[in-house]
């Protein structure tokens, strides 16, 4: 279990006021407010989107769109949830339907791609970018969540409408699955990789 830091929980609180007050204020019409959401937010969706699309271009184009569906969409927002896993929600969302548009052309790709030799992963790829190439996009986003952004299994069952159960099993066959690559010869072995996960 992780150690919390006695800052760290009213770090967390200031940032959730911070983003609850932003938010009232673009609803009352303050549209320049929106700029704190972005500022606070932009970072995570870029890492976020670019680890599930896996290029610039397009990562730069979803998370401008996700930052304008979140924008339309504000007067949904409720405090049952925090604004973050409401945001997630949305680019989850997001980008299922720019997967769903890719999958035909991925399957041709995938077609092309058995007929080439395989190609060694660099040595200087990170190692997060090593590991996500094993997953589906489904693990990819499961992994992100929970391992990365650190959302309990009942926030990202929110999130991916999964139940919370179900992304439990999801996840440590997703864990077991990258541990065997790594036990065969990954860049990562034994603890090393049982660290990062």
């Amino acid at each position: 279990m992780q150690a919390t830091i006695p800052g760290d929980m009213q770090v967390k609180r200031d940032k959730y006021q911070r983003i609850e007050q932003a938010v009232e204020r673009v609803k009352a019409g303050e549209q320049e407010a929106y700029e704190i959401i972005i500022l606070e937010f932009e970072r995570q969706m870029y890492t976020y989107c670019y680890y599930i699309l896996r290029n610039h271009e397009e990562t730069e184009d979803a998370v401008q769109d996700i930052f304008i569906r979140a924008y339309e969409k504000l007067e949904q927002y409720q405090r049952q949830t925090t604004f973050s896993a409401w945001l997630y929600k949305i680019a989850y969302n997001h980008l299922m339907n720019i997967k769903k548009k890719q999958s035909r052309w991925l399957k041709l790709v995938n077609e092309f791609k058995k007929t080439e030799p395989v190609v060694q992963i660099s040595p200087y790829a990170t190692v997060i970018d090593e590991l996500l190439t094993y997953l589906t996009p489904e693990e990819r986003h499961i992994l992100l969540l929970k391992a990365v952004e650190q959302y309990s299994f009942d926030e990202i069952g929110a999130i991916m409408n999964i139940k919370p159960a179900t992304l439990r099993k999801k996840y440590e066959r997703l864990r077991r699955k990258l541990l065997e690559h790594t036990s065969k010869g990954g860049i990562l072995h034994g603890q090393t990789a049982r660290s990062h996960l």
